[in-house]
């Protein structure tokens, strides 16, 4: 498995296919292996790069109380540099989406185009509390009922639980991971995420590159207003999609999702 020492910590990463380089961020407490749908249609067309965030993963947890999104950024950008990579595209979902737009603003070099997707620039109250939640519970429930009966209506749309054994499978997968998020990292990315929340809208304005913001049509976590809003906050260079399924859309729907990326990829590397 690679690892480096990035930022003072030990990172670990994964490098699959070739091509142009694109970068996968990840969510709150999701460790890299989870964009494995993704990965695995990306690398026939790209040098796919993934990488568990500080705290999550085999990437160290730091004993610091937040981990700051812009710190998360530097990490991102510390990967790409570790593997000479001088610009690359990123995609980054929920919370790393926030990562992707700091990515982009702090290192704008290193930035070929964005795929935000089920993110947002400013969450609302419902948001804020939920997170808050998030948090307090990590440090009360076992690791299974946080999957089942935390994150989980969270993070799939009704129709995915019309079928028992799709949230089933998705337990039996999330828990047969060996590194599982310890709660102190939960507490430290939620932490970064609500002093990350809402800075940053004006200073979108200042992205030059190609932006796809994607969404899923019920998803509850993070609503399409909120992406319509992140859309509307970059302007011009930013367009939105709107796909089936809830904030986990890159799961529930990974055909569709990943058809909707590549399609928004090729379209940049054509201009």
């Amino acid at each position: 498995m690679p690892y480096a020492i990035l930022n003072k910590i030990r990172m670990h990463y994964e490098v699959s296919g070739a091509g142009a380089p694109l970068l996968l961020i990840n969510g709150l407490s999701a460790p890299a292996v989870g964009f494995a749908l993704q990965a695995k249609a990306f690398a026939p067309h790209f040098q796919v790069v993934t990488f568990d965030n500080r705290g999550v993963g085999e990437t160290d947890l730091p004993a610091e109380p937040v981990y700051t999104t812009a710190q998360m950024a530097d990490d991102a950008a510390a990967v790409l540099r570790h593997l000479r990579i001088g610009r690359a595209h990123v995609l980054g979902t929920s919370m790393g989406g926030t990562i992707a737009q700091e990515l982009a603003l702090r290192h704008p070099r290193l930035v070929r185009s964005l795929v935000l997707a089920c993110t947002w620039v400013e969450g609302d109250p419902r948001f804020l509390h939920t997170l808050e939640s998030w948090v307090s519970l990590a440090y009360r429930v076992p690791v299974e009922e946080r999957y089942r009966h935390v994150v989980y209506p969270w993070l799939f749309a009704p129709g995915f639980f019309a079928k028992k054994e799709n949230v089933e499978l998705a337990f039996q997968r999330a828990m047969a991971y060996p590194h599982q998020t310890k709660a102190e990292a939960i507490e430290r990315q939620a932490r970064g995420i609500l002093a990350w929340n809402g800075t940053r809208a004006k200073r979108l304005r200042g992205l030059r590159v190609p932006t796809l913001v994607l969404v899923g049509r019920d998803d509850i976590l993070t609503p399409p207003a909120f992406s319509r809003a992140l859309a509307k906050a970059i302007g011009r260079r930013a367009r939105l999609s709107v796909l089936p399924g809830g904030h986990g859309f890159f799961l529930e729907h990974a055909g569709v999702f990943n058809r909707a990326v590549l399609r928004f990829l090729k379209s940049v590397r054509s201009k």
